[in-house]
C-alpha cells in the first residue's frame, strides 16, 4: 500500500504517534554534562518507522520531539524537528524500501542496519546542531549521550516493533 500524507490514517498516526514520541521524551530525562537529557522518544520514533513507514516515522519523529522541546529547551526545538525527522524519514526507509512489497517484511539485519544509520543521523545532527547553539565543545561533550539515546531507542524499538507485528497481524501487512 502506498503511503500519502492526505490519507486520513496517515494523518491519524502521524498524530497519535507524535504524541507517544512527545510523551515518552519527557517522561523519563536523564540529564547530560553538557545540560541535555537522554529519553526514549528515540524508541518511539523508531517503532513508528519501523511499522508505518518514511512518511509517519519522519512527521511523528520531528513533531514529537520539537514539541518536547518546547517544555524547557525550545532553542533546540527546530534542531530536534530537522534531526528527528530526518532519522524517523530514513529509518522508515531502510526498513520499507522503494517498491518493496507489503508482504516482504524486514529482517534483522535491516533493522540493525537502520537503528545504526538512525543513531548516526541523531549524534550528527546534534553535533552540528550543537556546534551553532552551545558551541563545539559542549556538542562533543554530548556525542556519547546522543549514542547511547539512539541505541537505546533502537534496543527498545525493534522488539517493540516485532512483538507488536506478532501480536498484531494486520501490521505486517501494511
Amino acid at each position: 500500500m502506498r503511503q500519502r500524507m492526505t490519507d486520513a490514517r496517515s494523518v491519524a498516526m502521524v498524530a497519535v504517534m507524535s504524541a507517544v514520541v512527545l510523551v515518552l521524551t519527557l517522561m523519563i530525562k536523564i540529564p547530560t554534562p553538557a545540560k541535555g537529557y537522554i529519553h526514549l522518544g528515540d524508541a518511539a520514533i523508531f517503532f513508528a518507522a519501523f511499522a508505518f513507514g518514511p512518511l509517519v516515522g519522519g512527521a511523528a519523529g520531528g513533531l514529537g520531539t520539537a514539541l518536547a522541546d518546547l517544555f524547557g529547551y525550545p532553542q533546540w526545538a527546530v534542531i530536534s524537528l530537522l534531526v528527528h525527522g530526518f532519522q524517523g524519514w530514513v529509518v522508515g526507509a531502510m526498513v520499507h524500501g522503494v517498491g518493496r512489497a507489503a508482504r516482504d517484511l524486514p529482517g534483522w539485519y535491516q533493522i540493525l542496519s537502520a537503528v545504526g544509520v538512525g543513531c548516526a543521523v541523531v549524534v550528527v545532527g546534534y553535533l552540528l546542531g550543537g556546534v551553532v547553539l552551545v558551541g563545539a565543545g559542549a556538542a562533543l561533550a554530548e556525542v556519547p549521550a546522543n549514542i547511547i539515546q539512539g541505541l537505546s531507542g533502537g534496543l527498545v524499538g525493534a522488539p517493540l516493533y516485532y512483538a507488536v507485528r506478532r501480536a498484531y497481524p494486520p501490521l505486517a501487512q501494511r
